[in-house]
């Protein structure tokens, strides 16, 4: 899996936390550009020039380092050694110290360097007409330790602002994450609880609103499908005594007629009844993959099994079973021969049902629309086939897709998730 830095930073969260640590981080630079600009710098300039001032006193005014007078040296609190020249010694690894002194001791005309001498001097040398003067500064004059607790400080204050800020939004995020989790599985049809109202007053009423929707759309759904399901019961009664009353007709031909209508009504029926079924309390069940597909084709004719693979899957099998049997049937009825293939690709389970029929004229949006029928369909079926296809593969977390086949017919592709064991 590939490190996916766009859908990262389009997270809710991390761009509200980048809205709230970045102005943070940028205020601590700016203050720490501050403070060393026109504080630190500027006193370690003062220092280092006073420093080099008073070194150029004794260089002017003396032409070898024994003539300087030792008490003089300790009122400036500077120590005057002579030149070891087995020593090396090395530059400071103080940046600004380095930057500050070195600028500072251009004033003077000779010769001069400055290094490190040991854990707790600096060395100035300075060489006048081949006579050198080794001045030795305490580090403690020009560096101060309390630099790092500031850093410290400013990190740690970066740190500790940035985790707060992180949590509180994150805290903030988690009803909208719950709401969407709700919705999605909402959208695939499967009924949950209302949420509870958290969060911001903006956020508590956007779930408010949710839950208002959720349950005006379960109304409506629920008065449809009670009004379809009543049509249809009471369909059944009728069309029994026409049953029953064509057994009367003497002109077999026209009684067949009458029969083949009544028995393609009361498919129509089953099919209204199946898409108002309440699926969702099937329990999962495992089984063998070959086996099931081989127990739904046995009951059907011109069926080409390509390819079966063989694993143990857990899946819902009377939906499975019905969502199936609902595209198998459809490609019965307007094709000569149909096409099944079962096989697996990582977790997922693929089935693909393709036909030499005449296809279909619809969009994939508008094939799974309850009542929808295209012109080859007008007059055949309720137009619920796919729709109850869509329905049960959604409630099974799947995903199904509509093509040509390769025999110029409809090619119906199902894709099934977390059904291995």
């Amino acid at each position: 899996m590939f490190f996916n830095l766009k859908r990262i930073s389009s997270s809710l969260l991390l761009r509200s936390f980048y809205l709230i640590s970045i102005p943070i981080v940028l205020l601590q630079i700016i203050g720490i550009i501050v403070f060393f600009e026109l504080h630190w710098d500027l006193v370690l300039k003062k220092m280092s020039n006073n420093i080099i001032n008073n070194v150029g006193l004794f260089i002017n005014e003396y032409d070898h380092y024994t003539e300087v007078p030792y008490g003089m040296l300790q009122t400036l609190e500077l120590v005057l050694i002579k030149d070891d020249e087995a020593k090396i010694y090395k530059d400071s690894k103080n940046y600004f110290v380095n930057k500050r002194m070195k600028q500072a001791l251009k004033r003077i005309i000779y010769d001069s360097k400055f290094k490190t001498y040991d854990k707790d001097y600096f060395i100035i040398i300075i060489n006048k007409n081949g006579n050198l003067f080794n001045f030795l500064v305490r580090k403690d004059k020009l560096e101060t330790k309390t630099i790092m607790g500031f850093f410290l400080w400013v990190l740690f204050c970066s740190i500790i602002l940035s985790i707060i800020s992180y949590l509180f939004i994150k805290n903030q995020i988690k009803p909208l994450s719950r709401l969407g989790i709700i919705t999605r599985s909402f959208g695939r049809g499967i009924d949950m609880p209302d949420i509870r109202p958290t969060g911001s007053t903006e956020i508590k009423g956007l779930i408010r609103d949710f839950n208002n929707m959720k349950k005006n759309i379960n109304e409506t759904i629920n008065a449809q499908k009670n009004m379809l399901a009543g049509i249809s019961h009471d369909l059944r009664t009728p069309l029994t005594r026409i049953n029953l009353m064509s057994d009367n007709i003497e002109n077999k031909e026209i009684q067949l007629a009458i029969n083949d209508n009544i028995n393609e009504m009361n498919v129509m029926i089953e099919h209204y009844i199946d898409f108002i079924k309440n699926e969702k309390e099937e329990l999962a069940e495992k089984i063998k993959s070959n086996i099931f597909i081989n127990d739904i084709l046995k009951q059907y004719k011109n069926i080409t099994l390509n390819k079966n693979e063989v694993k143990e899957i857990k899946i819902k099998k009377i939906q499975i079973t019905r969502a199936l049997q609902n595209v198998i049937e459809n490609s019965e009825k307007f094709a000569k021969n149909t096409f099944v293939s079962s096989y697996f690709s990582d977790s997922k389970w693929i089935i693909t049902i393709e036909d030499d029929g005449p296809g279909i004229d619809l969009s994939p949006l508008e094939i799974v629309k309850p009542f929808v029928k295209g012109k080859n369909n007008l007059n055949q079926g309720s137009g619920l086939g796919l729709s109850i296809l869509k329905k049960i593969i959604d409630l099974n977390n799947g995903k199904i897709k509509f093509d040509r086949s390769v025999h110029n017919g409809l090619k119906v592709h199902i894709e099934l998730n977390n059904v291995l064991e």
